[in-house]
């Protein structure tokens, strides 16, 4: 019995973290748009970013909040 509640919590857990996967993968995406969109792709041109590559930043930014960009 235990075997069985061990094997459906690893699939539930397999199942939550590919779900959270596509929602860090559409913020960094929507990162990335959003510096193509104000002319800063593919290095940042303001502080304290500058330089920086926008997807690493956008890349930092989601792994803080997933909804990092979505007022954009």
């Amino acid at each position: 019995m235990k075997f069985f509640m061990i094997i459906g919590l690893l699939i539930g857990m397999a199942v939550l973290t590919s779900c959270g996967n596509r929602k860090f993968d559409s913020c960094v995406n929507k990162g990335v748009a959003y510096f193509k969109e104000i002319g800063s792709y593919p290095t940042l041109h303001t502080y304290p970013n500058t330089g920086r590559h926008a997807k690493t930043v956008a890349t930092e930014r989601c792994r803080r909040s997933i909804i990092a960009f979505d007022g954009w």
